[in-house]
């Protein structure tokens, strides 16, 4: 679904890492930092995270990245919780991490 979007290779490969690679921009660091917070914690974003936020992204940006984050947790939970199998990757994704 990300390489349909755009995301490189270099991007997918990196993505656990994100911090430390030189393939993302700092916003959108910021992005996936505030995502991973949101899976971490289960609490929301503390005041200076969502502060940086707010100084990169508009309103609706913020909302967008809320929402694209929290609703990809909601499936995988709600697909754990009921042990639904999950179909494979294609063959030619399956290199990707």
């Amino acid at each position: 679904m990300a390489k349909q979007f755009g995301a490189s290779e270099e991007k997918l490969g990196e993505l656990a890492e994100f911090e430390r690679s030189s393939h993302f921009t700092e916003a959108e660091k910021l992005a996936l930092r505030a995502a991973e917070r949101t899976r971490a914690s289960g609490l929301g974003l503390d005041d200076a995270l969502y502060a940086e936020l707010q100084h990169q992204f508009t309103v609706v940006q913020i909302i967008e990245i809320t929402a694209v984050a929290t609703a990809f947790q909601f499936f995988n939970r709600f697909v754990d919780a009921l042990r639904i199998p999950v179909t494979p990757l294609p063959a030619g994704l399956s290199g990707v991490k």
